[in-house]
This record gives structure tokens, C-alpha cells and sequence, in this order.
């Protein structure tokens, strides 16, 4: 796993993905998860690590975004296709 101090912040190679949830409330409960693991002791130099953590900033700033997406039928076309 990539950390911050293996270079410099401008090379850092961000970790791209997206976590699709059926409801707003299961989007809330996801970035509370969030927020009670970015207070805990958990070691964030780890630049995944360090991303999900932040997972939580748009309870903070209605102008912020993450990488949640509430899409119901995405996330219903996603859960077929794994049965498949």
C-alpha cells in the first residue's frame, strides 16, 4: 500500500473507485462509519486508507463530495450481475 511518505505529494498515485449503496441512509451510515474510524488511533498515512477515512467530509460541507453514489438500480444491476 502506497504511503505518504514514499514520495512526494504531487506523485502520490490516488486510488480510484466508487462504493454504490441502494439509499440516502445507507449513505449516511457509511460516512458515519467514516467519521468513527477517522477519530479512532488508525494509522492514515496509508494512501487508501487515508482516502476512505475522508469518506465522511460532506457531513461537514454540503459543498464537498465523495465517492458514494446512491443509484437503487445500480446497485441492484450490480448485485444481479454477481449471481450470475
Amino acid at each position: 500500500m502506497e504511503q505518504y511518505n514514499d514520495r512526494p505529494i504531487e506523485d502520490i498515485r490516488w486510488t480510484k473507485y466508487k462504493i454504490v449503496v441502494p439509499t440516502e441512509q445507507d449513505k449516511n451510515d457509511l460516512e458515519e462509519a467514516f467519521y468513527h474510524l477517522h477519530n479512532t488511533d488508525c494509522d492514515t498515512n496509508n494512501v487508501p486508507v487515508n482516502q476512505l477515512i475522508h469518506e465522511y467530509s460532506p457531513m461537514l460541507n454540503d459543498d464537498v463530495t465523495n465517492n458514494i453514489i446512491v443509484d437503487k438500480e445500480l446497485y441492484d444491476k450490480l448485485n444481479q450481475n454477481k449471481d450470475e
